[in-house]
């Protein structure tokens, strides 16, 4: 790991769930040691090691706690250390660790943090250079602190629903912005909180390195979901108007929407930003005279009448495939692409071309096979920067960190294991329940799968 960036650089990793294991995840890609401090008591494990799944074959599995698909991703190429924190045995070899280690992740409440004494005045004392990220909802200081947050309750706070709409019958008839929320998509909040992290820690090792002080990431998710919106505030804050939800539409170009090809959730879109990329669909449609239709002639036109020419769209591309649609506007200079699946993407050759997906071998007794794992979407040139491998086992490195590198002796260790402060199986949970994948897509848990599905990831037809 000579040439990776963060070679050298040692990780805490307090966190639980998404925003601030997917760093994590990230800075081991860097080459950093990561070491996430996991427990062995069901009642305070991460729960993406326990209820989020998904799981080969859908079947959990007896180690079930180490199997799940949400936690490989979010823990890849980390090492886990088990301490019950609860505990003075627990505390000690985490402060320990801490003090020899340069980045300390977690996402805990301000006031649990403070409680724990693991604040940053208190984790200074241990390493007056740390640099700790604390990942909180809305932050150590402010009115609304205290409060707990995940990113599907964040949303509606920062403003997204405000614009995430879609589109329904209006009044006249045409269709205007519904008048009811939407979220974005799964936690995206959780997303902006990450590469916010990352920006910030890679600004505070620079900080350090000129300075030799550490410093404090005090994260606030509500507010990287604010800064996610700065059109729409800059419109009202300068024009005192408020953006309607447009759903696939856009605020001045039309065409713009997305549009169903033959097969089952198959569609394009596309855009047209100027009267010759209008031509220029015209032409792909085959139908050069639309371009001098009265309705559609110039932009405002076209704006006007949306629902008319968004149902003409929609007639040319119900009648072709997704590839042939692609292809025929991309040939003649309009903006598209297809909407791909999961099988689409995972064996799409660009991606493959950019290696985007990387294939990880996990270590007997997972018998998990060699799996895919997403990759980044940056490459650095000259530079080691790869998934190193799978999630950690529960427990895997004990051994490893209270011996190696924090010099207990075997008795201490066992000592440990027999007050169960550490431990590498999961006590007092139970496996979690499956519900067969048919029932899954009853109950509209799944859009579908494919029990034959063999990886070809063939395009929609």
């Amino acid at each position: 790991m000579g040439n990776s960036p963060l070679a050298g650089m040692r990780v805490v990793d307090l966190s639980r769930v998404f925003a601030m294991p997917y760093v994590g995840a990230y800075l081991a890609d860097l080459g950093a040691e990561v070491i996430k401090i996991d427990t062995h008591h069901a009642a305070f494990v991460d729960t993406t090691r326990t209820i989020t799944g998904p799981y080969l074959n859908n079947e959990p599995g007896e180690d079930f706690w180490n199997r799940a698909g949400t936690f490989q991703t979010l823990n890849r190429g980390k090492r886990s250390l088990t301490l019950d924190l609860r505990s003075e045995d627990g505390m000690r070899q985490l402060l320990d660790l801490i003090s020899i280690s340069d980045i300390v992740l977690e996402n805990f409440t301000p006031r649990v943090s403070v409680r724990f004494g693991l604040d940053y005045a208190s984790l200074r004392t241990a390493r007056p250079d740390l640099i700790l990220v604390s990942n909180t909802g809305y932050g150590h200081s402010g009115p609304w602190s205290a409060f707990g947050a995940m990113a599907s309750a964040l949303e509606p706070t920062h403003g997204s629903g405000a614009f995430m709409g879609y589109l329904e019958p209006g009044g006249d008839s045409k269709l205007t912005g519904s008048a009811v929320p939407n979220k974005i998509g799964n936690s995206y909040t959780d997303f902006l909180a990450c590469w916010s992290a990352q920006f910030a820690i890679l600004s505070a090792l620079y900080r350090r390195v000129l300075t030799g002080r550490g410093t404090w990431v005090d994260l606030a998710m509500y507010q990287t979901g604010v800064s996610f919106f700065g059109e729409g505030l800059l419109d009202f804050a300068y024009n005192g108007r408020r953006t309607r939800r447009l759903g696939n539409r856009h605020l001045s170009l039309s065409p713009h929407g997305c549009y169903p090809c033959p097969g089952e959730d198959c569609w394009v879109v596309l855009s047209v930003r100027d009267d010759g990329e209008w031509v220029a669909l015209c032409k792909a449609m085959r139908q050069p005279a639309l371009a001098s239709d009265p309705r559609f002639a110039d932009p405002m036109d076209r704006y006007e009448n949306q629902d008319e020419l968004d149902g003409l769209i929609s007639e040319w591309t119900s009648a072709h495939s997704q590839v042939e649609i692609v292809a025929a506007l991309q040939e003649h200079g309009v903006p598209a692409a297809p909407v791909q699946n999961a099988a689409q993407l995972l064996h799409d050759e660009h991606t493959s071309g950019r290696r985007l997906f990387e294939q990880i071998d996990f270590p007997q007794p997972a018998a998990l096979g060699s799996r895919t794992f997403l990759g980044r979407g940056w490459r650095l040139s000259e530079a080691d920067v790869r998934v190193r491998g799978p999630a950690p086992d529960l427990g895997e490195a004990n051994s490893y960190v209270l011996a190696e590198m924090l010099g207990l002796s075997q008795d201490t260790i066992t000592r440990l294991l027999d007050e169960k402060v550490i431990g590498e199986e999961l006590s007092g949970g139970t496996a979690p329940g499956v519900v067969p994948l048919e029932r899954q897509a009853e109950l509209g848990w799944i859009a579908r799968y494919d029990e034959n599905y063999g990886g070809t990831g063939q395009p929609c037809s």
